[in-house]
C-alpha cells in the first residue's frame, strides 16, 4: 500500500498548500481556477469515454448504477460526511466542505490510474503508476483547494479507503500475467468508460452548466464489468 500512502500524502499537502495560498487569491480568481479544473476534468473525461466498444454497456451501467445510486441517495450521504467534517472543523470552515469534499474525492478515484495502480500495487509492490497519480492529485488538491476550501483536504480519507482497500484485495490474488490481462479486458474497458462519462458529468458540474448528482453515478463503476461479461457471454 506504499503506493496509496504517498498518493494520500501529496493529497494533502498540496490541499494544505492551496488553502494556506487561496487566501490570498482574489474570488473572482478562484473561480477562474475551478473552472480551468473543469475544462481539464472534461477532456480526461471524453477521452475516456469514447473508448468505449459498446455503448449498450455504457448506457445501461449509467442508467441502472444512476437509479440504484438514487435509491441509496449517496449523492446524499457523500454531502453529510462533507458537513461532519465542516462541523469537526469549524475553523477551517472557509469555503463549501461538502462541495469540496465530494468533488475532490470523485476526481481523484474515479479513473483508470487508480484502480490499475492500486492493482499493480497489490499485486507487485509496484507502486510507480500511483506515484504519478501522486504528483497529478497533490497539484489538482493545490488548484482545488485554493477554489473550492478544505473540503478537498478530507478527500484524502475516502482515497486511502478506496485504493487501499483494492490493493489488500489485490494481495489475495497473484500470477505473472494478471495486470496485463486486466489492463486489456473488456470489463476494464468498459469500467474506464464508465468512469470517462461519470468525470464529464463532474466537470459540467465544476463548469456550473449542470448540477448532476454526480455520487449517484458510482454504482455505475461497478455495474460495468459485470455487464461487459454479460454482453461477451451473450456474443459468444
Amino acid at each position: 500500500m506504499i503506493g496509496t500512502w504517498i498518493n494520500v500524502g501529496a493529497i494533502l499537502v498540496g490541499s494544505t498548500t492551496g488553502l494556506l495560498s487561496g487566501r490570498r487569491i482574489p474570488g473572482q480568481m478562484g473561480r477562474f481556477v475551478t473552472a480551468v479544473i473543469g475544462l481539464v476534468t472534461l477532456v480526461v473525461g471524453v477521452k475516456l469515454a469514447i473508448g468505449t466498444c459498446n455503448l449498450l454497456v455504457l448506457l445501461l451501467s449509467l442508467l441502472i448504477g444512476g437509479a440504484v445510486g438514487t435509491w441509496l441517495s449517496i449523492e446524499v450521504k457523500l454531502t453529510r460526511l462533507g458537513e461532519v467534517f465542516e462541523r469537526l472543523f469549524p475553523r477551517f470552515a472557509t469555503g463549501s466542505v461538502p462541495q469540496g469534499f465530494v468533488t475532490a474525492s470523485l476526481l481523484f478515484c474515479v479513473g483508470p490510474m487508480a484502480i490499475l495502480g492500486a492493482l499493480r500495487d497489490g499485486l507487485y509492490g509496484d507502486w510507480q503508476l500511483l506515484g504519478l497519480k501522486a504528483v497529478l492529485d497533490g497539484v489538482s488538491s493545490m488548484i482545488l483547494a485554493a477554489g473550492l476550501g478544505p473540503g478537498v483536504f478530507f478527500s484524502a480519507l475516502v482515497v486511502l479507503v478506496y485504493q487501499g482497500g483494492i490493493s489488500l484485495v489485490a494481495r489475495a490474488f497473484s500470477g505473472p500475467a494478471a495486470v496485463s490481462t486486466l489492463s486489456h479486458s473488456p470489463a476494464l474497458t468498459e469500467l474506464d468508460a464508465v468512469g470517462g462519462a461519470i468525470l464529464i458529468a463532474l466537470a459540467l458540474k465544476l463548469l456550473d452548466l449542470c448540477d448532476l448528482k454526480v455520487g449517484n453515478l458510482l454504482p455505475a463503476l461497478a455495474l460495468a464489468p459485470l455487464m461487459a461479461f454479460l454482453f461477451s457471454l451473450v456474443g459468444s
